[in-house]
């Protein structure tokens, strides 16, 4: 089987895995993006397989029961899963691939893929910080208290990363380079 890498941003809710990803793929068209699936209805900016793929309970339930969720977790009371499918394929046909997902589910992929996979936790210089953003992209005021309560455990599992990005306010420039650096480091490609 030929083996692409996975690329697994992880790291607190707010933290920049998005708009780092956005920019590394634009810089870096060898590298691709792919979704992962969620109950959570789409933000008003959203498109279904761009983002996320958007599914319902129901759907779910029932891509759960087929097995084909490589992992999923429950979070702020909706579901992500990562396709196993999606991966395996993108995998064998050697592509270099990127993914945010939450730690527990980035640590939990990393362990199934180690062969082909490298989990870079992404972090803000602040906790003060992530609240800012979590309020600035518009997450409701009981969304941004339990996501800076999940804060916490997140960073504690920070050391199980491969790697570890500051993306720090008015530095994103620098996350991504930093991001693209392991890259290349790990790939070799230019």
């Amino acid at each position: 089987m030929a083996c692409g890498h996975l690329f697994l941003l992880i790291g607190p809710s707010g933290s920049g895995k998005t708009s780092i990803i956005q920019r590394v793929t634009q810089e870096m068209p060898q590298v691709r993006f792919l979704p992962t699936s969620t109950t959570r209805p789409p933000r008003p900016t959203e498109k279904h397989g761009r983002e996320y793929f958007f599914m319902t309970d129901e759907e779910f339930d029932e891509a759960l029961a087929r097995g084909e969720f490589l992992e999923w977790q429950w979070i702020h009371g909706n579901r992500y899963g990562t396709s196993r499918r999606r991966i395996m394929e993108a995998l064998e046909r050697g592509e270099i691939i990127i993914m945010s997902v939450d730690v527990l589910g980035g640590l939990v992929i990393r362990k199934e893929l180690k062969d082909c996979s490298t989990a870079i936790f992404v972090r803000p210089s602040s906790t003060a910080q992530l609240r800012e953003r979590l309020e600035k992209r518009g997450d409701a005021a009981e969304s941004i208290e339990q996501r800076l309560e999940r804060v916490q455990k997140e960073l504690a599992l920070a050391h199980e990363s491969d790697f570890l990005v500051i993306n720090d306010n008015g530095h994103l420039d620098d996350a991504v380079e930093a991001v693209e650096k392991i890259i290349r480091q790990v790939t070799g490609i230019s």
